[in-house]
């Protein structure tokens, strides 16, 4: 099954909250494009696509039109506001070819880039701001000032006077400012939403400013009081019907029971992932009309809360492993392409309706059966599960074969796929990288298991080592799936969670590299300090947290 695409314009540093955000979307592929080829955004992306100057506004959008009509794109979001213009006056050719442009009209496109003009518009309104001036000249002009460039950007080039002598003290052209009364001591809030096609406004996602740094957000407190949120609630019903569409961010200054508007990003806030943090995604509301869940109903903190959402920066380092040889991607299956908890779980659950179908029920409930399920599997001890459950639940033998032969055969409702797995194996494919399977356990479970989650037609050889005879680490197993690829070990490399059995094992059998991968709540949690206390060789292989790192790495087949 191909993924969804959604592609992200602009590859910097304020791209990756939007890509953060998509990725909470199961089997959606992040695609990202951008003129400068060493951006950041690249490595959080499935694909990445060098394009044209955003200067060169014909052959950019050429080039973006190509890129979703030949990609499918189904969305489309400008990770900064240089590219909002072009999406705005071309959202019907991007409709033409199945990408809705997530973008708002021109009227308020314009407000957003002058500070004037929204300030203006909301004084019109009759919403909240602080007076303006266009010069601290004004006659009404109330110091100390707060000098704002029009067409700014966070808390950059501002100006403070403390009376009109020390405007002369500038040099700047004062048509580009617009000037406030400068507030004291006051409380700054953030607000992160999205507004679909049809005007519809997502949840609200507050946030009180604690400390922040050349306009991003550091730390913050989730909520707001209730005349915040009201204000937010009627400047966003003002906007609609000025076109308001797409993810955007408010700003608002408060001081006891007043607060004023002070900013509007027509673009999703360079801070939204201390949103994400807190549990709700615009982004997810306008691909799936779903948000997250707000943390309190009406988005203010608990009275004595001191809830924090906390940004900073993170460090990561990519080897070149000079793997541009390789050809083919050897996978295992549990607990590296599948959850094989929830796929036990999603079965067992099935096993206790089928069992509230018969005439005479022998289960207990659904949350205690499942409960003590879960204790069994999380404790280890899956190879005995209908042995230990029965013991718990006093079960006779004859039930417990009945147990395991409606285990074998019915299905979890949803599939436990990994997020990141179709919209890797579907680039991997793309990139021309052939795609092996080599999986131990019961070769029939194995297979339903590629069945029922649609893998399958993504794989180019499956290797069920039960039918061998044998299971990894040996290394005749990893030979038989080299041989079904029809490529050499040494064009191979090994993606597991083993480092025993998947690392070990495909190195000994003459694999180019392997990549380790540790599945959050997996079955199995290695320690790669104590295999070194044993003094067993470590394998040559890579940690990686997700699958998507592997594209660092595999950049494709040359032809």
């Amino acid at each position: 099954m191909r993924p969804a695409s959604v592609l992200v314009t602009g590859g910097g540093f304020q791209g990756l909250g939007l890509i953060k955000a998509i990725r909470a979307v199961a089997e959606v592929r992040v695609l990202v494009a951008d003129c400068h080829a060493e951006n950041v955004g690249r490595y959080f992306a499935d694909a990445f696509f060098p394009a044209p100057p955003l200067k060169e506004k014909q052959e950019l959008l050429d080039f973006l039109l190509d890129l979703c009509e030949r990609e499918s794109v189904s969305a489309v979001f400008a990770s900064t506001e240089h590219e909002l213009e072009l999406l705005a006056h071309h959202r019907e050719a991007f409709a033409a070819r199945g990408a809705t442009a997530y973008v708002s009209d021109m009227p308020l496109l314009e407000l957003a880039g002058d500070k004037l003009l929204f300030y203006r518009w909301l004084l019109n309104e009759g919403l909240p701001c602080l007076p303006i001036y266009t010069t601290p000249l004004d006659t009404d002009a109330a110091f100390p000032l707060i000098g704002k460039p029009r067409r700014g950007w966070g808390g950059r080039n501002l100006h403070i006077l403390a009376d009109r002598k020390a405007f002369f003290t500038l040099s700047i052209d004062q048509n580009e400012f617009v000037w406030q009364p400068c507030l004291g001591k006051f409380d700054e809030y953030s607000v992160d939403f999205s507004i679909d096609v049809a005007g519809t406004i997502s949840p609200l996602a507050f946030r009180r400013r604690i400390r922040s740094m050349d306009g991003f957000a550091i730390l913050c407190e989730p909520g707001a009081p209730r005349y915040v949120r009201e204000t937010a609630q009627a400047v966003l019903e003002h906007m609609v019907p000025l076109g308001a569409r797409g993810p955007m961010n408010l700003q608002i200054l408060r001081i006891g029971d007043d607060c004023w508007v002070s900013d509007f990003n027509s673009r999703a806030g360079t801070s939204m992932p201390l949103s994400l943090a807190a549990g709700i995604n615009p982004i997810v509301f306008l691909l799936t009309g779903k948000a997250g869940e707000v943390r309190k109903g009406d988005g203010s903190p608990t009275p004595g809360a001191r809830a924090r959402t906390l940004r900073y920066l993170e460090e990561c380092f990519i080897p070149d492993l000079q793997l541009d040889e390789v050809r083919g991607i050897v996978f295992e299956l549990d607990d590296t392409l599948l959850d094989q908890k929830s796929w036990m779980m999603g079965k067992l659950e099935q096993i206790w309706y089928k069992d509230k179908e018969r005439e005479k029920t022998i289960l207990p409930g659904r949350t205690e059966f499942l409960s003590i399920a879960l204790q069994i599997i999380e404790e280890g001890n899956r190879g005995h599960l209908f042995d230990a459950l029965c013991l718990q639940l006093d079960l006779d033998d004859a039930t417990r074969l009945r147990l395991i032969e409606t285990y074998l055969h019915v299905l979890p409702e949803d599939r436990p796929l990994y997020s990141d797995v179709m919209a890797t194996l579907y680039q991997l494919c793309r990139l021309g990288y052939r795609i092996g399977v080599l999986t131990d356990n019961p070769p029939d479970l194995q297979r339903q298991k590629l069945e029922a989650c649609g893998l399958l037609p993504l794989i180019d050889a499956l290797v069920l080592t039960g039918e061998l005879g044998t299971q990894k680490p040996d290394p005749k197993v990893f030979e038989e799936c080299a041989r079904l690829l029809d490529l050499p070990p040494g064009q191979l490399v090994m993606v597991g969670n083993n480092l025993f059995r998947d690392m070990q094992g495909s190195r000994n059998a003459g694999y180019r590299h392997a990549f380790h991968i540790q599945r959050a709540g997996a079955s199995f949690n290695f320690n790669l300090d104590l295999m070194r206390r044993t003094g067993n060789a470590m394998p040559a292989c890579t940690s990686i947290s997700n699958l998507n790192e592997l594209l660092w790495h595999l950049t494709g087949v040359e032809p």
